[in-house]
């Protein structure tokens, strides 16, 4: 006989999974791993279900899930490309509605309308609970529509986001539907482009105030000398750089907000009318405090975004004190991006308040602030920096593409738990967990990342507006979108709050409606998209992201040879390759096992494990020098520089679309930009070229393994352009 308790659980999972919750992983090791009961019940009453206890299963939990099984239509309708609009009603009882009257508002204007008989509804199953039966129903409009253009056509909804309203089954019903095509923007079949990536904050200038927008052209424009066409970087989002000071690019105040400090200040068009900020520049004191931050050996972000800021409050004052009718482009933009007034009201008031928005009083932690409770200079100073960076990168991308070349941005999968996408959109997010992932062989006790996950069930019920705005603040710009753990669209890992990262729980995601907004915002923009899907990833994600034909991530240092005479795993047309990221260690590091010896040190890394770490280590090192000379990249075995040259020349002859270089591995670094997971003491995100880029430049070998990967791209291309049906166009899409 099964114990009461025992029944408890086992309804308690039943409804888990119900509602998107999945009860346990499979580890790296193929080991399954039972969520716990407590963990189990904290995730959904982070999801907002009425959970507090186990036996919540038996009642409130129970109607919960009964509920949300029975809703009378989906929050969200999906149409993607050739595919006829078509919805599910839940209907109680057995029977449909005589008839129906469907309106579709579209999101440009216009209405499209369908009157519908009971003949034209499908059952297509029931739901059965306390004595009471419901009847899904499927409904497919006659005669389409497509999504218009998807096949060539111009009828049927047009792409976008649009309100479906049902009349006839009660109560009207609304939906919001994503009228998509069925894949991203792609690359030219047989484009063979590279690039080079670059923190931002790494770059050190020789003119300016430091790091800015402008670096990236001027590392454009020297790559562009040798054929390079993309320039890639880290996130370039808003943060907390003074009180409270998190500097992460992976844990923004806001995914849809710029980062203020890499605001080109010389080039502002107020500078030249404003003599305050003129003089401010032009102060010995500013003038050394630039010179200092030039020399820093490590990036000071707190002292960088404080100088900027200082000129940036008389620039300010002198946008908005001139005329209203100047403004003009900046109040379309306001028009357009209105929560920017409520960002930079926001931003005064943490500064006011020097915390994070969770220690504020009740009524401004809530998301209400009067004029009293936020620095209106600060407030007004945040706005002006997104008007004038949305200028900037928009420009900087404007003189990239006329040379032919790409920026490439980073959206991460999340944003800061005390920053301000949080604070708006409050209720979107489960509170009372953390987003992260469970151990693996790089991390034996799991990861737990900090900030909170969007709950699935609020981001369908407002249509993922968060997801398309993130997107379209980012593709607007950028030629090439790096979407950060990727897997996110199907499931995130959650870390409920005073637990062990091993004890997260997985929570699934709408992934198809969310693949829909990509492809979406990816058409609109013509943006090629790429998933970052390294690590333990479920067949699944990729089997998505090669049917949305979302590139896929290549690592080198992730494809090695387990020794001489084993095959190097190479990309292929479907990935965007790279020798490794700013979580693993520079090649060189790579090489001599620096990172495994770091790693230990820190405590990532068990004594026990260590030498076989090493040993392994040494083995895929002495499969690359094999695998290079066989392949003709490598005529002798010489040092790291000639071994990162032979692999960058082995990907390069790929078929990889495109191919980035990092600048750390150029010059030889053996620090890494970040090693996650580590303590709060080990300097993350501040690593610094060493020099200017002009001293780069001018090494005779980067010139010299420029040209050698422009070599080999371009022959990559030429047997792409020769293996071409003739009826295939010679381009399509980008880059």
């Amino acid at each position: 006989m099964t114990a009461p308790h025992d029944e408890l659980v086992r309804e308690l999972l039943d409804h888990a999974a119900a509602l998107g919750v999945e009860t346990g992983y499979w580890d790296v090791a193929g080991q399954w791993h039972g969520a716990s009961v407590d963990a189990v019940v904290a995730v959904l009453a982070a999801m907002g279900a009425p959970v507090a206890v186990l036996e919540d299963a038996a009642g409130p939990l129970r109607h919960h899930v009964l509920e949300r099984a029975t809703r009378p239509l989906a929050p969200v309708v999906t149409v993607v490309g050739d595919a006829s609009l078509a919805f599910e009603l839940c209907l109680p009882g057995g029977s449909a509605p005589a008839s129906l009257r469907v309106e579709v508002d579209l999101e440009q204007g216009g209405t499209q309308a369908w009157d519908l008989d009971g003949a034209e509804s499908h059952p297509v199953g029931e739901t059965e609970a306390d004595g009471r039966r419901w009847t899904r129903v499927r409904y497919d409009l006659p005669d389409g529509p497509a999504v218009a253009g998807t096949d060539g056509s111009s009828g049927g909804l047009p792409v976008g986001y649009h309100r479906l309203t049902v009349h006839g089954a009660g109560d009207p019903l609304t939906a919001h539907v994503l009228a998509a095509p069925t894949h991203v923007t792609q690359p030219s079949p047989d484009a063979r482009l590279w690039g080079v990536f670059a923190p931002l904050y790494s770059m050190r200038t020789e003119l300016g105030m430091g790091p800015d927008v402008s670096d990236l052209d001027v590392l454009g424009a020297w790559i562009d000398s040798y054929g390079g066409k993309v320039v890639a970087t880290l996130p370039l989002l808003a943060a907390y750089l003074d009180h409270p000071y998190d500097p992460s690019p992976y844990s923004p105040v806001s995914r849809r907000f710029w980062n203020e400090m890499y605001l080109d200040v010389e080039r502002l068009p107020e500078l030249a009318r404003c003599p305050a900020a003129q003089t401010q520049l032009d102060d010995p004191a500013t003038q050394a405090e630039i010179a200092a931050l030039r020399d820093l050996p490590h990036f000071d972000a707190g002292r960088q975004a404080r100088l900027v800021n200082r000129v940036l409050d008389d620039l300010t004052a002198t946008f908005f004190g001139q005329p209203v009718a100047a403004r003009a482009d900046f109040d379309r933009w306001v028009a357009d991006h209105p929560s920017v007034v409520e960002y930079g009201r926001f931003r005064g008031a943490v500064e006011r308040a020097g915390t994070g928005w969770h220690q504020w009083p009740e009524a401004q932690r809530r998301g209400r602030l009067l004029p009293e409770d936020y620095d209106h200079r600060v407030a007004a100073r945040h706005v002006y920096a997104q008007w004038s960076m949305h200028q900037q990168v928009g420009d900087l991308s404007t003189r990239l593409e006329a040379r032919g070349q790409h920026l490439y941005l980073d959206l991460p999968v999340g944003a800061g738990g005390d920053g301000f996408d949080t604070w708006v959109d409050q209720d979107a997010y489960a509170w009372g967990t953390a987003v992260g992932a469970p151990p693996d062989e790089f991390f034996a006790l799991g990861q737990n990342w900090g900030f909170p996950p969007l709950r699935p069930d609020a981001a369908r019920l407002d249509g993922h507006r968060h997801l398309r705005e993130c997107l379209r603040h980012h593709m607007t710009h950028a030629g090439m979108l790096r979407l950060d753990h990727v897997m996110g669209l199907h499931r995130l890992f959650w870390v409920p709050d005073g637990m062990d990262a091993a004890d997260g729980v997985y929570v699934r995601s709408a992934t198809d409606e969310q693949f829909a907004v990509v492809a979406i915002e990816s058409q609109r923009t013509a943006c090629v998209v790429v998933g970052e899907d390294l690590g333990t990833v479920p067949d699944e994600v990729r089997q998505s992201m090669d049917r949305h034909r979302v590139l896929r991530s290549y690592v080198a240092e992730f494809a090695m040879p387990s020794g001489p005479g084993e095959p190097m795993g190479e990309p292929d047309r479907r990935m965007v390759a790279t020798v490794d990221t700013h979580d693993t260690p520079t090649f060189a590091a790579f090489v001599e096992g620096d990172d495994l010896r770091a790693r230990q040190a820190v405590g990532l890394l068990a004594a026990d494990h260590a030498g076989h770490e090493m040993r392994a280590r040494q083995r895929a090192c002495d499969g690359l020098v094999a695998a290079l000379e066989l392949g003709g990249y490598l005529d002798r075995p010489g040092d790291t520089a000639r071994l990162l040259g032979g692999l960058l020349e082995l990907l390069a002859d790929s078929e990889a679309p495109a191919l980035l270089l990092s600048l750390d591995d150029l010059r030889g670094e053996t620090e890494p930009q970040n090693v996650p997971g580590t303590p709060s003491d080990r300097p993350n995100w501040v690593l610094r070229l060493p020099g200017p880029l002009t001293e780069l430049a001018a090494e005779p070998g980067v010139a010299a393994l420029l040209r050698a990967v422009q070599r080999r791209r371009l022959a990559s291309h030429g047997r792409a352009v020769a293996a071409r049906p003739s009826d295939v166009p010679p381009s399509g899409g980008r880059p």
